[in-house]
């Protein structure tokens, strides 16, 4: 709606995957082996934990401009399983929409694997948060979009002291720092640091 924007993050299909896969390898491990069937069982359920170990985070993002509020939740499937039997509070960090500057979008490079992609909220005090807690493989496309779609709904180029991405804080507080050379910088013997 206008008020509220709500992003949500849940384990893929290769996540769930990887569970059948490591449960796979357990029941071979007790069908092929000669052990008794207390081991089988315990081939069979460790495959199983190892599998969930693997999945991914649930991850919800709430943007709440009546409240003025960002909500983000992260859960575990541990901390879903536990959830059926116990009245735990939920980890919840909670920022104000008027602290947030920019929306950016971060490029990691993995060996092997390429590049991964993370949508950030920068604030005004310097500090980036990402809206999902890793870096997703896939299209940059898609975390753009992610982004323009923050951006508008914060209303960020809207914003006085806000233009095309400039998240310098208004009170000049740059002006109070010298910038150094990197040339400059020697030690009490002249060698470069």
């Amino acid at each position: 709606t206008d008020e509220q924007l709500k992003l949500v993050k849940e384990p893929s299909l290769q996540s769930f995957g990887i569970v059948i896969a490591f449960m796979a390898c357990g029941y071979g491990a007790a069908v092929y082996s000669e052990d008794s069937s207390l081991w089988k069982l315990v081939y069979v359920v460790s495959g199983l934990f190892v599998g969930l170990a693997c999945i991914e985070d649930w991850e919800y993002c709430d943007f709440n401009r009546t409240t003025n509020e960002l909500r983000q939740k992260r859960y575990t499937v541990y901390d879903k399983i536990l959830h059926l039997f116990s009245t735990k509070n939920d980890q919840i960090v909670v920022t104000s929409l008027s602290d947030i500057v920019d929306v950016e979008v971060e490029e990691q490079y993995v060996r092997y694997f390429g590049n991964t992609y993370q949508t950030v909220m920068v604030y005004d005090t310097g500090i980036r948060i990402g809206v999902t807690e890793s870096f997703i493989y896939g299209n940059k496309s898609d975390q753009e979009a992610i982004a323009d779609k923050i951006r508008t709904f914060l209303r960020l180029g809207e914003r006085p002291g806000v233009v095309d991405g400039d998240t310098s804080s208004s009170s000049g507080d740059e002006e109070d720092f010298e910038h150094v050379d990197p040339e400059e910088l020697k030690d009490d013997l002249g060698k470069p640091l």
